[in-house]
């Protein structure tokens, strides 16, 4: 996997989506299959339009949860500009209690807005669809 993040549709069914999300930078890499709603893609793409609006700007998404008794892993993201010229950077904690075990990575890599928006209408494309994968791209890499 080239380094960034995929957020894949790997499981259908009436009342969720199986979803698959990998996040991998040249040392680190991890992954976690999570039930979301069926809206959540949207959702998330809701929340992280627009990045970076301004040197300030900061979003946050969950996916998943932590609790051990809820089927599925956790996805925590946060996306913030680390300098005042607004070079932004996103953060991932993952989570995953599943055939594998118990196993959490935690990574971050600098995106660029071009390639936030290019998520984003991908995000709403495989929800739409209910099949495919979005994938944002770590900057400057390659």
């Amino acid at each position: 996997m080239a380094p960034g993040m995929i957020v894949k549709l790997a499981e259908l069914d009436d009342d969720y989506f199986g979803v698959e999300i990998y996040a991998s930078i040249d040392r680190f890499a991890g992954s976690a299959h999570i039930y979301a709603g069926l809206r959540e893609l949207s959702e998330f793409a809701t929340c992280i339009a627009g990045f970076p609006s301004n040197p300030d700007d900061k979003r946050e998404y969950e996916f998943g949860s932590r609790d051990l008794s809820v089927a599925g892993g956790y996805a925590g993201l946060r996306l913030y500009c680390f300098d005042r010229a607004g070079h932004a950077v996103v953060e991932i904690g993952i989570e995953d209690y599943g055939r594998y075990g118990r196993a959490k990575a935690h990574l971050s890599f600098q995106i660029e807005a071009a390639a936030v928006d290019q998520f984003v209408n991908a995000l709403r494309e495989i929800e739409k669809a209910r099949f495919g994968e979005a994938f944002l791209p770590a900057a400057g890499v390659g």
